[in-house]
């Protein structure tokens, strides 16, 4: 029985390392995945020869629709389906007759369900396996259909660049999995008559920072929808790009590879909604933070690659760099996987700035968009070097009248908050470490309300203490703290079921290992209440700030730390006789 001691650190030392390996592999730059339309004769006379020349994947959407049967200049026979298929290319489902989902449709389901299974029995007629990739007909969606697609066995479906573009030009964005839905897909481009190289780039240079750039295109030519027709040597032009920028271009199907199909976020309108909000500012989001100089790039790359062990395609999430100048730069500071400093403190927990690029969440990333490091912190596994436990302090502050104001803060997009419904912007802050090594987060906002966080070591535990001081001219009441612990980089803590393997004993929340008898504990105090979010999943105990009037300032006190042993009860009994809840002052 132990209580497991901490030392706290800004950027990387002679500390343990260590980051949990993602079940599958992040999604790599320049990851394109190719997607074909409606079963024309140009997809086997022209593309055919074109893919398998590069060694490209692709996706080829049949349907029976328009004239298919009666009208073979424009449209493929079965034969050529099945010989894309031998090739090594994926066949999916478009409907049998190119219906348009209507999601008012009284016999949707119905309809539907015959759309799909009549095309899939005409696939196992030719020996084409049973699709399990669909493209929208018309790029019409309906969420009232995702369920009988699911059903079905459909594990990707790709839409259109709208609703987040207008469909005239063929504009689009990047699919960001975890936050579209597996089965509402967007194009990062639909090819058009006129597109020029520079619009293809636009659309395949969306690959990047975790973003899958998928192409829709109809005929090459096409001689039946002359609207949606490319060009043939434009279409050799643009698979040359990709061919000499060393660009992976993939069926849909193989993106199962890198993104878990049953990803599915509770609101699919929600990541739209987002960018439909960043456009009308100006462009699409970006949550990259770029180095302010070359010892801060150091520092981060340091950071990132000794511990967090982020791939290339993390590092640029994070960083905004490109492919060529993270590579570079590992070069010029001699910063390799296998050369990072060995710790001369092996049973010392290591703590650093969470660097972003890699969602801290394992599910509901919906409920999180574009999360900001800020906040957050990574504490490491006290037990292992693949595990670590991300902090975000605060993940949310709430306040009084919220329905009317919307919340003074939060550290994602999810719902608004006072800056969100005034169009503000928070500018970005980061982590600061003070010269006694206590990390401190401090942030204003416009109405000069100030709050922060000081992260301290203790020889068992982390101190946290975390102040508001109301710069405001009004009273803040109902100050409501929303404090996380996120275990989903922790697999043996990581569990989503609110199970026995969850303690809750306000202020303290815990949660055992489901492999031994260890344990990770937290609290703050004053404790407004203590909860699991099983889909993240993590911990919380949420703290409550006394009522502010204008020029005061009121404090929480917090704890964490780590416990291996079968008597927890004495070990939160023990917590309790250091006092910690009576430590909060400001930095």
């Amino acid at each position: 029985m132990r209580a497991v001691c901490v030392i706290l650190v800004l950027m990387p030392a002679l500390t343990k390392p260590g980051t949990a390996a993602p079940a599958r592999p992040p999604v790599p730059d320049r990851l394109v995945v190719l997607t074909f339309d409606d079963s024309l004769q140009s997809h086997f006379t022209v593309v055919r020869e074109i893919l398998l020349k590069h060694g490209f994947g692709a996706t080829f959407f049949i349907t029976e629709g328009f004239d298919f049967s009666s009208n073979k200049r424009d449209y493929m026979t079965w034969e050529q389906i099945a010989q894309l298929h031998h090739d090594g290319f994926e066949i999916g489902n478009h409907t049998r007759d190119h219906w348009t989902v209507d999601g008012t449709a009284p016999d949707l389901q119905d309809r539907l369900r015959e759309q799909i299974e009549t095309l899939n029995d005409h696939c196992e007629q030719y020996g084409i396996p049973r699709p399990v990739s669909f493209a929208w007909p018309g790029n019409a969606t309906a969420v009232e259909a995702l369920p009988l697609l699911r059903e079905l066995g459909i594990r990707f479906a790709r839409r259109g660049g709208s609703p987040e573009f207008p469909y005239d030009e063929g504009q689009g964005c990047a699919w960001e999995p975890g936050l579209d839905h597996p089965l509402l897909i967007p194009s990062a481009g639909d090819a058009r008559p006129d597109w020029t190289l520079d619009d293809f780039r636009r659309a395949v240079d969306q690959a990047r920072h975790g973003r899958l750039a998928v192409l829709q295109f109809h005929g090459v030519p096409d001689t039946a929808h002359s609207w949606v027709s490319t060009p043939a040597d434009r279409f050799r032009l643009f698979m040359q790009y990709l061919a000499d920028h060393d660009f992976t271009v993939i069926a849909l199907k193989d993106a199962a590879r890198y993104v878990d199909p049953n990803g599915m976020p509770r609101d699919p309108g929600m990541v739209i909604r987002d960018r439909q909000r960043h456009l009308a500012a100006g462009g699409l989001p970006d949550n990259t933070r770029k180095p302010e100089s070359p010892e801060d790039l150091r520092r981060w790359l340091e950071n990132m690659v000794w511990y967090h062990r982020y791939s290339p395609a993390e590092i640029g999430a994070a960083t905004g760099l490109s492919r060529d100048q993270i590579a570079a730069a590992l070069t010029e500071f001699g910063i390799r996987p296998d050369n990072r400093p060995t710790s001369d403190r092996p049973n010392r927990l290591l703590v650093l700035p969470y660097p972003g690029g890699r969602h801290p969440r394992i599910g509901f990333r919906d409920g999180a968009i574009r999360p900001q490091r800020d906040t957050k912190l990574s504490v490491f596994s006290p037990w292992n070097d693949s595990d670590y436990f991300v902090l975000d302090l605060p993940e949310a502050i709430r306040r009084n009248d919220e329905a009317r104001h919307g919340l003074l803060y939060l550290a994602h997009t999810h719902v608004d908050t006072m800056w969100t419904r005034q169009n503000i912007r928070l500018q970005p802050v980061e982590w600061q470490r003070r010269d006694n090594g206590d990390l401190v987060s401090e942030r204003t906002l416009p109405n000069g309300v100030r709050f922060g966080t000081r992260v301290s070591v203790t020889p068992d535990g982390l101190q946290m203490n975390m102040w508001l001081h109301n710069g405001s001219d009004e009273w803040l009441r109902d100050l409501r703290v929303q404090n996380c612990v996120l275990l989903g980089a922790a697999p043996e803590f990581a569990g989503r079921e609110d199970d026995a393997s969850v303690l809750r004993r306000p202020p303290y929340i815990a949660r055992k290992s489901h492999s031994a008898d260890r344990w990770i504990i937290t609290a703050w105090s004053p404790c407004e209440r203590t909860w699991f979010n099983p889909p993240c999943p993590c911990l919380h105990s949420d703290g409550r700030f006394p009522d502010c009037p204008p020029g005061e300032t009121q404090f929480l006190s917090g704890w964490l730390s780590f416990y291996e042993g079968d008597r927890i009860d004495e070990e939160l009994r023990r917590i309790d006789a250091r006092r910690w809840d009576r430590a909060a002052s400001e930095n």
